[in-house]
């Protein structure tokens, strides 16, 4: 049986770089996402969604003072499984870079009613989290620059005490903003 969250742990790479506007003009990549591997969109995804290759989620993003919370689609675009959406644009992202880490936590097979929780770990800014997370990546955890962890297996616990889940005075929306989210 599978546990009730996961955490999708990405290591950046340049081509996820497009997603931050302050590293839009150095980057050489044109993609405004983070690339997912096939077994993470099969885990996050709905079985419905994953057939439908992708859907819409309302996502909050967490990085230092930056919190940016909008619909964000996860869909499959050619070969690629991506996260995206519209341009992070707080100067706190000019702190990150490959080589530091994107963590999605969500509800397992996420059919878009569930939000999705996406925060960021830079060496500079988070140095002893971001050195606990290579450590802990070390074993091999990481296929294709993704990690998926899933609560009640190794890993998962470590991760959730380092990266709550999302609190319910944020995951809950107001009658009014749940109205928006389905129009």
């Amino acid at each position: 049986m599978s546990g009730s969250e996961l955490i999708i742990v990405r290591a950046l790479t340049d081509s996820d770089m497009g997603l931050f506007a302050a590293h839009r003009k150095a980057t050489a990549s044109h993609q405004r996402a983070i690339a997912l591997t096939t077994r993470a969109a099969k885990r996050l995804l709905h079985p419905d969604v994953f057939e439908e290759k992708g859907g819409d989620f309302d996502c909050i993003c967490l990085f230092g003072a930056a919190m940016n919370r909008e619909i964000r689609r996860v869909n499959k675009g050619g070969k690629n499984w991506r996260l995206g959406g519209s341009q992070l644009d707080h100067e706190v992202f000019r702190n990150l870079d490959s080589r530091d880490f994107a963590l999605i936590r969500s509800v397992p097979h996420n059919d878009g009613s569930s939000p999705i929780l996406l925060t960021f770990v830079g060496r500079h800014s988070h140095q002893l989290v971001q050195a606990g997370l290579v450590a802990m990546l070390a074993n091999g955890e990481l296929q294709h620059s993704v990690a998926v962890f899933e609560e009640g297996k190794g890993g998962f616990s470590a991760l959730s005490d380092l990266f709550p889940a999302i609190p319910a005075r944020v995951a809950v929306r107001p009658p009014a903003q749940q109205s928006a989210l389905v129009s």
